[in-house]
């Protein structure tokens, strides 16, 4: 046993008993007890591990793992990071892109101790040159697998200035046992602005794929747009949409809200936030549909939550990804951070949105999301065909024949009056 693992051993079991004994000392409740007794396991663990395990082990790695592990297990957000590693997360939050990977024109959230889920690729970006789309799985960066990688560590790692360059090890959704590698050259990456137009019978459709001030304004100049045309319905696309901060969330929702709760904001030691709709920003009482599917998250969440629980709307497609919560960052003694969830915004019903995500009022049959799923990705083109600058996915998205969700919204639009509640 060299010095090194002697003083780790050495130190954790120190840590470790001085815990115990204030454990013992303060928690002699049935709840003291049963906060302190997984350290005792833990200690067991370790000891084990140490004396048993095949080959001598690196225990500074075994406990980077075992933190990792802990903080990651809480919820898809929270993350611990080395010192080496929250260095990076400070640098990367000077780039263009604020840290969030965005260069790359990718966004991305980890699955809980898997690998990366892309949840949306900003058209005309390096990500969607190179053929990466919605759904693909991110294996590794640069060489390292993101199933060891902490959430926000992940994120640094993508980030980079323009012009620098990332590898990534993708597998397809629409080829699954094939992974691909994919070099990718950052760029400044400029967000696609929102879309309108006017369906059949007086419907109007907006598109918004990011949430941020300038896209809430947009929406707002297209709801005015539309009824100036005579539209006097309205379906807001809101797939993909994981991009974008509660307060805009709950600012696009106020755009059709005229009163009542939209949100709430509390922790185990943070105390209750409630946020309410203000009359003077509602814009429209026209009868309202959302789209979600599976990559809808963070601000988005937020207003279908605040639109459907208030009775304001109808909500189509697929149950959300389950993303809304408030994150401080907490610096260690050794220069590591914790990166913690220390608040979950809840639902005006009560229900925390992360604890499951939104299940739409009326979901898409799963038979047709299958279709719709397999003839999206039979529709997108091979990428060795021609240059990756040129390769852009076809898509059905948003075509009242073809696409299911938007199908789902023009029939619940066409319902009775009754079924599509206005603003109270």
């Amino acid at each position: 046993m060299n010095a090194r693992t002697k003083f780790i051993m050495v130190f954790f079991s120190t840590l470790l008993t001085v815990m115990l004994v204030i454990g013992a000392l303060m928690g002699k409740s049935k709840e003291g007890d049963a906060t302190y007794k997984p350290l005792s396991v833990y200690t067991e663990v370790l000891a084990r591990i140490k004396a048993d395990y095949v080959e001598e082990p690196n225990m500074d790695k075994v406990t980077r793992g075992a933190l990792q592990g802990l903080v990651e297990y809480l919820d898809p957000l929270s993350s611990y990071l080395t010192a080496e590693q929250f260095a990076l997360f400070e640098k990367s939050r000077e780039n263009e892109d604020q840290g969030t990977g965005l260069s790359t024109g990718l966004v991305v959230f980890k699955q809980r101790l898997s690998y990366t889920q892309i949840l949306y690729v900003v058209p005309g970006s390096p990500a969607d040159a190179a053929g990466i789309r919605k759904g693909d799985l991110i294996e590794a960066i640069d060489g390292a697998s993101t199933r060891s990688m902490a959430p926000a560590n992940m994120q640094s790692v993508l980030s980079g200035k323009p012009g620098t360059k990332v590898r990534l090890l993708v597998r397809p959704a629409r080829q699954p046992d094939e992974p691909q590698e994919h070099t990718l050259k950052r760029a400044a990456v400029e967000l696609p602005s929102v879309s309108s137009k006017v369906l059949e019978d007086g419907i109007g459709y907006i598109d918004l794929d990011v949430l941020d001030g300038k896209h809430v304004d947009q929406v707002a100049a297209a709801i005015k747009s539309l009824e100036s045309r005579g539209v006097k319905k309205l379906i807001l696309d809101l797939r993909g949409n994981a991009l974008g901060d509660a307060k805009q969330g709950l600012l696009l929702a106020d755009h059709f809200i005229r009163e009542g709760k939209l949100a709430s904001l509390k922790g185990q030691r943070y105390p209750e936030e409630n946020f309410s709709a203000e009359g003077d920003t509602t814009l429209t009482d026209a009868p309202l549909v959302l789209i979600t599917d599976r990559a809808t998250a963070g601000g988005a969440e937020l207003a279908t939550a605040a639109i459907l629980d208030s009775g304001r709307g109808k909500v189509a497609g697929e149950r959300t990804y389950g993303l809304a919560a408030f994150q401080k960052t907490i610096k260690l003694d050794d220069g590591a951070a914790l990166i913690l969830s220390v608040a979950k915004y809840y639902r005006p019903s009560g229900k925390a949105i992360q604890d499951g995500g939104i299940e739409p009022s009326d979901l898409v049959a799963p038979a047709d999301l299958r279709r719709y799923r397999l003839s999206e990705l039979e529709m997108i083109e091979d990428p060795t065909a021609v240059e990756p600058a040129e390769t852009t996915p076809a898509s059905l998205e948003g075509d009242p024949e073809k696409d299911p969700y938007l199908k789902k919204a023009i029939e619940i639009l066409k319902s009775p009056p009754e079924a599509v509640k206005k603003a109270a």
